[in-house]
C-alpha cells in the first residue's frame, strides 16, 4: 500500500464553529465521521486504505481533536458541522458515520445534505428503549466528580452494554485512555441519542444507497438498530463482519475499507 500524504485543514461550521480535518488520497470524495468518546485519527488506518481510490476527508467533531466547540449544542449543529465539510469535499460526496457519528449524519441528511451514498456502521438509535435512559444520571455525575474511569465504567454496562469480562477487555486497551480523556463530551451526545426516538421513521425512509455495517457479535441494541434500518431503508445493502464488534474499523482497517471500497464502486 502506498503511503499516503496527511494535511490538516478547518472549515467553518454555520454558527461560526471552527471543525478541523485531515484530507488524504485522490478520487471520488468521502467524508468520515467518528463517533462518541473518540477523534477522527481512529479512522486513519481505515481512511489510508481508501485513499488509494479515494479523496478522504476525516473530520474531527466539534469538542475534540482539531475542532472548536460552542456553548450551544446539539444534533443540529453536528448536522451543520458535517454539511459544512460536504461543502469542502464537494460533488459526488459519500458519508460515512460510526456510532453517535451514524446519527450525526442521518440527521444531516434528514436536514437536506447532499451526499452520493450513505455508509451506516452501527447508529446507536433507540429503537425499542432509551439508549441512555436513567443511567446518564449516574454518568453525568461521576463526569462532574472528575472520575472518567467510573464514567466509563457506568457506560460500558448501561450504554455499550457489553459483559463485565468484555469491560475490563476495553479499560485494558489502548483505546481506554482516550475514552476516560473524553468521557465529558458524551454526557451532551447520549442526551441527543434519546431524542432522536421521534425520528427513527424519518431516518428509515430516507432514499440514499445505504450501506449497512454490522459488527456479528456487537451489543444486541446495536445489531437491532441496523437490523431496523435495514428493513425499512428503500435502497439498502448490508454487510456482516464475522466474529467482529463495534470496533471493527480499529481491529480489521483493511478489511473494512475493502469492504467500504466495493460498495463505493458499484
Amino acid at each position: 500500500m502506498q503511503a499516503q500524504l496527511i494535511s490538516t485543514h478547518t472549515v467553518e461550521s454555520a454558527d461560526g464553529t471552527s471543525i478541523g480535518y485531515r484530507k488524504l488520497g485522490a478520487g471520488s470524495p468521502i467524508v468520515l465521521v467518528h463517533g462518541s468518546i473518540s477523534t477522527g485519527e481512529q479512522w486513519l488506518g481505515v481512511a489510508e486504505h481508501l485513499a488509494q481510490a479515494h479523496t478522504v476527508y476525516i473530520m474531527d467533531r466539534r469538542g475534540r481533536g482539531l475542532s472548536a466547540d460552542a456553548e450551544d449544542y446539539s444534533l443540529g449543529t453536528e448536522s451543520d458541522d458535517i454539511k459544512a465539510m460536504i461543502g469542502v469535499a464537494g460533488e459526488g460526496a459519500a458519508l460515512l458515520g460510526h456510532s453517535y457519528g451514524a446519527i450525526c449524519t442521518l440527521e444531516a441528511v434528514r436536514t437536506g445534505a447532499a451526499v452520493s451514498s450513505l455508509v451506516l456502521y452501527e447508529p446507536p438509535l433507540p429503537i425499542d428503549a432509551p439508549t441512555a435512559g436513567a443511567a446518564l444520571a449516574d454518568y453525568a455525575a461521576a463526569v462532574e466528580a472528575g472520575d472518567g474511569d467510573k464514567a466509563m465504567r457506568i457506560a460500558a454496562e448501561h450504554f455499550l452494554r457489553i459483559s463485565p469480562e468484555e469491560t475490563e477487555g476495553l479499560a485494558a486497551s489502548p483505546l481506554w485512555p482516550g475514552m476516560v480523556e473524553l468521557s465529558p463530551t458524551w454526557t451532551r451526545e447520549l442526551s441527543e441519542i434519546d431524542l432522536t426516538a421521534a425520528l427513527i421513521d424519518q431516518y428509515s425512509a430516507l432514499s440514499v444507497r445505504t450501506l449497512l455495517l454490522v459488527g456479528e457479535v456487537s451489543p444486541s441494541h446495536l445489531v437491532g438498530a441496523s437490523r431496523h434500518l435495514g428493513q425499512k431503508l428503500p435502497d439498502v445493502t448490508e454487510t456482516v463482519f464475522p466474529g467482529q464488534n463495534h470496533f471493527v474499523h480499529v481491529m480489521d482497517p483493511a478489511g473494512t475499507a475493502e469492504v467500504i471500497a466495493a460498495f463505493l464502486r458499484k
